[in-house]
């Protein structure tokens, strides 16, 4: 079976996008074991302190960013505690 030019240029982006996935993955797996911060369960009490702690910064101008990087949350959940 011979493959076009067209054919061999669609599998080259598919082969290059592949790996290109399979890096991040190597990248994000090594950022999670180098010291991020580790997604816990808290107790309601200590959600409570948190969500407190978090609406105080933020009235204060903290960015979410390093909201969300002190306390191992997205910064989607930052916002949504507004």
């Amino acid at each position: 079976m011979s493959l076009s030019k067209r054919q061999i240029a669609r599998l080259n982006k598919i082969i290059s996008t592949a790996q290109k996935v399979l890096e991040t993955a190597k990248l994000e797996e090594a950022a999670a074991r180098d010291g991020a911060p580790r997604r816990r369960r808290r107790s309601s009490a200590e959600a409570e302190k948190m969500r407190a702690e978090i609406l105080a910064k933020r009235a204060k101008g903290v960015p979410a960013t390093k909201l969300a990087d002190k306390y191992g949350v997205t910064t989607a959940y930052i916002y949504m505690i507004k």
